[in-house]
């Protein structure tokens, strides 16, 4: 039986690993280099076509045109050049008589030369009897099309080098064959000799002869098994005597295990519990042999562990549920429970692990409110850049006044996405703990780096025609950060509230030293933020009052998450207050450096 199965199978499965990569490599290689020539030739004959297809307008248009350089052009080069108008009639063809020519409309390289801007097919020729390649590109002049230039060149030289090919790879892969099964046998014997001994011996130890020791002399992995399988015979005897000791093991792994584990007979009343199961539920040990699962709030898991007794089979069910942290509190926890059922004594009992995905489930909810925001941002700005197109695209663009606002709404869509986009990125790259352990934190001047702000957004408050003043103290003071990012808060905070202030308002920036600490306050007289916005306004994508401002000033929502994920990575906390229209005050407050 061994002789026949595995001796066989191991030779079959050796000839195909060897073989059959060979082949579809060599299949490959000829297909290859098959398809270079051929895409070599096609290239080369596309140049060809385009130069005649730039001298060739004359030959459309006159109605006698002088030949003499097309015939010299293919008796030189021995290219078959055709010329055909836009009707598909040959006009010049330098290997046939033209007024024996078929329509050449529906010949592919035509069609698609005409539709694409170039063609080309390979297929057999009647006229000349040979297969030929053929590219095609159209003829304009000034604009109009009067044709196709098409050129063609037999193929026959390459189809012979290519048979040529495929012969000399058959024949070494008949050669690499023949070598490949005389060694399999011979590697296939000699790799199940000593599994037939040791299938023997094995045999032996099963019937109950434990001093039977396995003998191979291979020095490789079978004379590793083989030591393997003497070392469980040695050691068969102590494992027994040791399975006590690896149940009390067992059993305080289950109590010191973070997943809560109920043990149910079947009828549902709890027999066991682990400690964190205790701890989870808060139940106590007297209530085992006594109660039902169901004291915990919940009869789904009484139902399914029913069900998977009756059925004999493992289930899972994903539940959330609220539990009491004290007599007046609830926290709200998800667990996903898998239900096994085993037998102990003839009584059917099931085990219910209860695995904690409360944070996972939270993550995966942020995530999805995340995706969500962030389609529906980004959606925003798309439909009305993809409006606008079409608008103009179904106008005559002769009034330019409409087209240049159209443009304008379409150009300040675009950088809406683009600002989103680049936002998201930054907090992604900020998100990375690779990327902020290289981040260059030094003491930077304060009053300099803010007064760079100035001048960059500078434009900005003229365009509003507002009012922006600094209060700055004399001495120089420094914080620990990154001048970059450092510029980034103020610049979001700043450009947030020139957007929300209306024109002719004031804004102001002053910094102050306070103990440990330096106070950073940015106050505007914009429209303000409402009470009730203000616990969210850090949020990814929140926006406050978003039927008010969203079509007049826009936003990503994105900014000052990403401000408040910034002075959080520099230590520092950022508070907010704001009224509705009054404006709104922004606290920045970051820890002095240490003195060394």
């Amino acid at each position: 039986m061994l002789k026949s199965s595995i001796s066989r199978r191991l030779t079959l499965y050796s000839l195909l690993l060897i073989i059959l990569p060979l082949l579809i490599c060599s299949i490959y290689m000829v297909d290859y280099f098959y398809q270079i020539n051929i895409n070599d030739k096609t290239s080369s004959l596309q140049n060809q076509a385009k130069t005649i297809a730039d001298f060739s307008h004359d030959y459309f248009t006159q109605s006698s045109p002088d030949l003499s350089l097309l015939h010299s052009i293919s008796s030189d080069t021995g290219l078959r050049i055709t010329l055909i108008n836009t009707k598909g009639k040959v006009i010049y063809d330098s290997s046939h008589d033209i007024y024996d020519m078929d329509n050449h409309s529906e010949r592919p390289e035509i069609v698609s030369a005409l539709t694409s801007g170039l063609g080309s097919s390979i297929r057999f020729s009647k006229t000349l009897g040979i297969n030929l390649l053929y590219v095609a590109v159209p003829v304009y002049n000034h604009g109009t099309l009067l044709g196709v230039s098409r050129t063609a060149l037999s193929i026959a030289p390459l189809e012979a080098s290519y048979d040529k090919m495929r012969n000399n790879i058959l024949l070494a892969f008949l050669i690499v064959t023949i070598i490949a099964i005389i060694v399999s046998v011979f590697l296939t014997r000699r790799f199940t000799n000593p599994i037939k001994q040791m299938t023997v011996d094995a045999q032996k130890i099963i019937n109950g002869d434990l001093s039977t020791r396995m003998h191979v002399n291979t020095s490789d992995e079978l004379a590793f098994f083989a030591a393997i399988i003497n070392r469980l015979t040695s050691r068969l005897l102590r494992k027994i005597n040791e399975s006590q000791t690896k149940a009390h093991t067992l059993s305080l792994i289950l109590d010191n295990m973070d997943n809560a584990v109920i043990l149910l007979d079947n009828r549902g009343i709890i027999t066991q519990i682990n400690k964190q199961a205790k701890k989870v539920f808060n139940i106590p040990s007297d209530i085992l042999h006594s109660y039902s699962i169901n004291c915990i709030g919940s009869t789904i898991i009484s139902d399914t562990a029913q069900q998977c007794a009756q059925e004999n089979n493992s289930k899972k069910i994903t539940l959330r549920m609220k539990l009491s942290t004290d007599k007046q509190h609830f926290t709200e926890k998800t667990f996903i429970v898998y239900f096994a059922p085993f037998t102990i004594e003839n009584d059917q009992s099931v085990v219910c692990v209860f695995h904690d995905i409360s944070l996972l489930q939270e993550i995966n909810d942020r995530q999805n409110i995340f995706v969500g925001n962030a389609a529906h941002e980004l959606s925003t700005p798309l439909t009305s850049i993809k409006g606008f197109s079409e608008t103009l695209l179904d106008t005559d663009l002769k009034d330019v006044d409409t087209t240049r606002h159209f443009l304008n709404i379409i150009y300040d869509e675009s950088c809406r996405m683009q600002h989103l986009v680049k936002n998201l990125l930054q907090l992604a790259k900020l998100n990375n703990a690779d990327y902020r352990k290289q981040l260059s934190l030094k003491n930077i001047d304060c009053a300099e780096s803010l007064s760079k702000i100035t001048e960059t957004i500078l434009p900005l408050l003229q365009k509003k025609q507002q009012q922006f003043s600094t209060d700055f103290p004399d001495k120089k003071i420094t914080i620990k950060a990154n001048s970059d990012l450092f510029q980034q808060i103020f610049i979001n905070l700043i450009e947030n509230a020139i957007k929300y202030t209306p024109e002719k308002g004031t804004i102001s920036l002053a910094f102050t030293i306070d103990k440990n600490n330096v106070i950073f306050t940015l106050q505007d007289t914009g429209i303000g933020i409402a009470k009730n916005d203000l616990p969210f306004i850090f949020d990814r994508f929140y926006r406050s009052d978003k039927s008010r401002l969203r079509q007049d000033i826009g936003g990503s929502g994105v900014g000052l998450s990403l401000v408040k994920f910034l002075v959080e990575l520099f230590d520092g906390k950022i508070l907010v207050s704001s009224h509705l229209d009054q404006g709104t005050t922004f606290t920045l407050i970051f820890p002095l450096p240490d003195n060394d």
